[in-house]
């Protein structure tokens, strides 16, 4: 038997029902993934992760896909199939194919993209996974590509709200599992 329970609308206290409204909302579904009502029993923790998605992954957003791109590498990489696959699903929709995709994944460090995006997925990625080996010169270098210091800044945000997103559905899966 899963560990953590499943909430329906009903069972929720407002202040949840009011945040899976908002990403119902924000993500045109009817039903969102089954995190949403784990995290619902916990209705601050729901909150937090709604609002950090609506201030660091905003729809629509200065970088456009290229954050999607970037969260769906930084899951593939984490091995978070729970936020792997919305990411994936979101790029399918907006016209990405499945063979790009899987050569993104395969290959991170050759994707097809324009320079611009390809550093900002590249930046994301060591920021995501390997943040203690950014060095000040890196930092430089994304300002010589074209990137200002704020959205500098934002490319962190992104990198941090996938750590966020990525530990809190890795372990709540955890719980969902069977023994």
């Amino acid at each position: 038997m899963a560990f953590f329970e499943l909430l329906t609308e009903d069972q929720m206290a407002p202040e949840a029902r009011e945040y899976v409204e908002i990403a119902k909302k924000r993500q045109r579904v009817d039903r969102l993934p089954r995190l949403y009502y784990a995290y619902a029993g916990r209705p601050k923790l729901l909150k937090a992760f709604v609002q950090a998605q609506q201030e660091l992954i905003p729809i629509p957003n200065r970088f456009g896909s290229v954050q999607g791109i970037a969260g769906m590498l930084i899951a593939h990489a984490k091995r978070c199939q729970s936020c792997f696959e919305p990411n994936r699903e979101f790029l399918l929709k907006l016209g990405y194919d499945e063979a790009t995709l899987e050569g993104m994944c395969q290959a991170p460090a050759r994707l097809p993209l324009p320079e611009r995006d390809r550093h900002f997925v590249e930046f994301t990625l060591r920021a995501a996974l390997d943040p203690e080996r950014l060095k000040p010169g890196d930092f430089g270098d994304m300002e010589r590509a074209g990137f200002a210091k704020d959205e500098i800044l934002e490319m962190i945000g992104v990198a941090a709200f996938w750590n966020f997103a990525i530990t809190l559905a890795s372990a709540v899966d955890a719980g969902f599992r069977e023994e």
